[in-house]
């Protein structure tokens, strides 16, 4: 039974990013420092060998993938873009925090849709999808190993519904530029829909204490049923 490695990869940074704004749906391209900072990690540290790259289309992410994996088969995958947060996108906390609709949508744990936007149920879904279609994907194509370049919500949400071991959505906060290797199987997915998330990516001389050799990292095979 096959092990299917995926890298999930926080896109690189914006000029919405450095100015603290929430951006989900809006199509920023990466700016000069986000392309620099990815090319610096590229250079410094060691992002994994994969046989295709799946990536939101959203240009930030599509950007990402083209310098990190230049020469890797991309494949768009729509559901796996970021969070719609509607009359909120391009507006800072410091510019929000006097607006009343804000303020009810924060205290109500960012559950329900802002206005124009998407609520949280849909988003899990939407995302959930995404993954289900990226996994099958790999299975139909045989691909062992895939990076997916997407959104930080996005990485949040699918490790706090699917990985091991079970955290918070925010416990699985992360850098752009920087990731998780999650490793599952096809008895995994199918029995559970679990994803064992392992080391942190790219890797530096400093995670010495992650295996690297991936043969020792493996799920243990189960016997296929009849």
């Amino acid at each position: 039974m096959k092990n299917y490695r995926l890298y999930f990869i926080r896109h690189g940074i914006t000029q919405g990013n450095l100015e603290g704004k929430y951006v989900g749906s809006t199509d920023l391209p990466l700016c000069e420092q986000g392309r620099k900072e990815l090319l610096d990690l590229k250079e410094k540290a060691e992002y994994p060998q994969v046989q295709v790259v799946y990536a939101s289309p959203l240009q930030r992410c599509l950007q990402t993938a083209e310098i990190l994996y230049p020469d890797t088969l991309l494949i768009p995958s729509p559901n796996l873009r970021e969070y719609d947060f509607g009359n909120f996108e391009n507006h800072s906390m410091e510019e929000l925090k006097k607006n009343e609709a804000f303020v009810r949508w924060l205290e109500g744990a960012m559950v329900k849709a802002p206005e124009g936007g998407e609520d949280k149920q849909a988003f899990d879904e939407r995302i959930s999808i995404g993954l289900g279609e990226i996994i099958k994907d790999m299975m139909n194509r045989s691909v062992t190993d895939a990076a997916v370049i997407t959104h930080g919500g996005v990485i949040m949400g699918l490790l706090s519904m699917y990985g091991l071991p079970k955290r918070n959505p925010l416990a699985w906060t992360v850098d752009n530029g920087h990731g998780y290797t999650a490793v599952t199987s096809s008895y995994l997915w199918g029995q559970g829909q679990l994803l064992e998330v392992m080391d942190p990516i790219p890797y530096r001389e400093e995670d010495s204490e992650y295996p690297r050799d991936y043969d020792l990292i493996d799920i243990p095979e189960q016997e296929d049923e009849e």
